[in-house]
């Protein structure tokens, strides 16, 4: 199966509030509740245009025969010490785990930073989520510390990884 990883417009905004839905309903790695996401395209538009006005964010979307199947945001730090850095957020639905598309995407977004002259990229990560993980190492990612009890997850407390990776130089 082939896919592409592109950066987001506004007109993606009803197809990624779809997935969105969708990443939330099938996976328990995700923050939030699917009862819990509202959005509409009104507001996917007004969330994409707004990340993309500022130089240290950025949507993207991967899709696969036209059809959206994940998201990564990175979000940049809105305080002038902060602005150095953005913090990711990474889904790709179930139907399409395990063909790269995660590692793709994550890649795009480091060849991104070094453009957008990003010091550090940061995200937090299940401890259980051994599949995520390895993409994060692969693209250079190292864990930083222990986030206990960060999550509770259907009734169960869990732990995450806040990993980051760091620009040389």
């Amino acid at each position: 199966m082939s896919y592409q990883v592109r950066r987001a417009t506004e007109l993606d905004a009803p197809a990624l509030v779809e997935l969105r839905r969708k990443l939330f309903a099938e996976s328990k790695f995700m923050l939030w509740e699917p009862a819990e996401f509202t959005s509409t395209a009104d507001d996917e538009r007004a969330r994409i245009a707004r990340l993309h006005a500022q130089p240290n964010s950025l949507v993207l979307v991967a899709e696969s025969d036209f059809q959206a199947v994940g998201l990564l945001t990175a979000v940049g730090g809105s305080v002038n010490r902060l602005r150095h850095s953005a913090s990711l957020a990474l889904g790709v639905a179930k139907s399409h785990w395990g063909q790269g598309i995660a590692t793709a995407m994550v890649r795009e977004a480091v060849a991104w930073s070094s453009g957008a002259k990003l010091k550090r990229l940061e995200l937090t990560v299940h401890t259980t989520n051994a599949a995520a993980i390895a993409v994060y190492l692969r693209c250079g990612f190292e864990v930083e510390g222990r986030r206990r009890c960060s999550l509770l997850v259907e009734g169960a407390f869990v732990d995450e990884y806040l990993m980051s990776r760091v620009a040389e130089g």
